[in-house]
């Protein structure tokens, strides 16, 4: 395998490492942001620089990083490096004054450094230590009182022992060496995906930590999207017969999941537990479409990984935003007419929602229709399953939007800011990433084809076998 021209990935984790330190070290926000934004843009450029130089040799296996060889970047990695490099610039300049402490958002750069490491593995040690560090901004409490993250913190332990214990049943550190995979090794490996993803029965961590946790945080945590990641890095190495048929079970459950998801939030109210719903559910949508095993569901599914991080950071943002300016947006009591007030936060919420429900000339649009189209080849009922979970988080998202910003504005409200400048820009940034997706497909589809063409010939080439 050849390497990159400079350590590009080494230098965008030392961005993030240093920049963390320094944070950690720094007091108020009014010190903090601006080296976190300097450190986090040095990261997103060292990223764009390694993913551009892998997406300029689409059939090459990958690059090395010429500092680290246990790092390297490919057309599956390139784009979500190249994104959540840019997500992380996205939370820590949008992060409300009260949640932009040095220690926050050195914890929100410490989540950065280790999912970009997972993302950036050439092993699975690598990988499994990016697991690791990813939760602990969230275990030693980065981001304030633990009260009520428990299950959370519970959760992503969990699954940390499981991809550890997998690892070390494998005897192995090598992903090429999965074709040897034990049925036991490769159960835990489902079983840390289940967990990290919240796959139904254990999607009450992700609501309970959007409840009650740190929501940015936790945003950049969720939108990492490491279980995908695991699953799709296996999906391209020769995995055994048995191993996939548990894959397929895996994508069935996450169709449940999205299901399942979908219909549970017609019971919420609350504007942090229906988002969660919404989210998990649009997510499910992931690993359902990694599971078809075509080009065009898998293709599918590596562009809605973008649509979801895009999409659900933007409606993260915002509701966490309003709840900022006005106490009663936690848990209303009846519409809170916010659009009188701030109608560019509205309309941003609205776009934002509608892309992720697959709005025609949104690039959630492209995402949907791939991953219909790659489901109904593979099996219809899958198909109809994505049309009715999306078609309910659609309402719920109305539902959302309607109890923010329609109705008759509190009397108690007298006047709350719209979006502020520091606020409007990045969420503009998000909105046109949206929409010139949808209106330029094929530019998306060329980042994420090459790397579902990969991912299906490896799935080929072992089912000839």
């Amino acid at each position: 395998m050849d390497s990159l021209s400079f350590p590009f990935l080494t230098a965008g984790l030392a961005s993030l490492l240093v920049g963390a330190g320094i944070c950690l070290a720094s007091g108020s926000a009014k010190v903090a942001r601006p080296r976190a934004l300097l450190f986090g843009f040095l990261s997103l450029l060292g990223f764009l620089a390694a993913g551009l130089q892998a997406m300029a040799v689409p059939h090459a296996p990958g690059l090395l990083d010429s500092f680290l060889p246990w790092l390297d970047v490919d057309t599956l990695n390139a784009v979500p490096m190249i994104f959540l490099a840019a997500l992380t610039l996205f939370f820590i300049l949008l992060a409300p004054q009260r949640d932009s402490d040095g220690r926050q958002l050195g914890g929100m750069l410490l989540i950065a450094l280790s999912t970009q490491l997972s993302y950036a593995a050439g092993n699975l040690v690598v990988m499994m230590v990016g697991w690791w560090l990813a939760s602990v901004p969230f275990i030693l409490g980065f981001f304030g009182p633990m009260k009520g993250q428990k299950l959370a913190q519970g959760f992503l332990i969990a699954s940390c022992v499981a991809f550890s214990a997998s690892v070390l049943i494998l005897h192995t550190v090598e992903m090429q060496d999965l074709s040897h995979v034990s049925i036991l090794a490769f159960s835990l490996l489902i079983l840390a995906v289940i967990l990290r993803k919240g796959i139904f029965p254990f999607h009450s961590w992700l609501v309970s930590a959007f409840e009650h946790g740190p929501l940015l945080p936790t945003a950049l945590l969720f939108n990492g999207h490491l279980g995908a990641l695991l699953i799709a890095r296996s999906e391209a190495t020769s995995l055994p017969q048995t191993a996939r048929h548990a894959l397929q079970i895996l994508g069935m459950a996450a169709l449940v999941t999205a299901l399942v998801t979908s219909l549970r939030g017609f019971a919420e109210k609350k504007p942090r537990r229906l988002l969660a719903y919404i989210c998990v559910s649009q997510a499910s949508f992931i690993l359902a479409g990694l599971a078809t095993a075509n080009a065009q569901g898998i293709t599918g599914a590596l562009i809605h990984w973008l649509v979801v991080a895009a999409s659900s950071s933007g409606l993260i943002a915002v509701v966490r935003v309003i709840e900022v300016r006005i106490r009663d947006a936690a848990d209303p009591a009846d519409y809170l007419g916010l659009a009188v007030k701030a109608p560019r936060l509205a309309t941003f919420f609205l776009i934002f929602g509608l892309a992720l429900a697959g709005l025609p000339g949104t690039l959630g649009y492209c995402a949907e229709d791939l991953l219909f189209h790659g489901s109904l080849e593979s099996h219809p009922w899958l198909g109809i399953a994505i049309v009715l979970a999306t078609a309910f988080n659609a309402i719920n998202l109305i539902r959302l939007f309607g109890v923010l910003f329609l109705g008759v504005l509190p009397k108690h409200v007298i006047d709350i800011p719209d979006a502020l400048p520091r606020e409007r820009w990045p969420l503009v940034a998000c909105v046109a990433f949206l929409i010139l997706g949808g209106l330029l497909p094929t530019v998306a589809i060329s980042w994420r084809a090459p790397a579902a063409r990969a991912m299906t010939e490896a799935i080929g080439a072992n089912s000839a076998h």
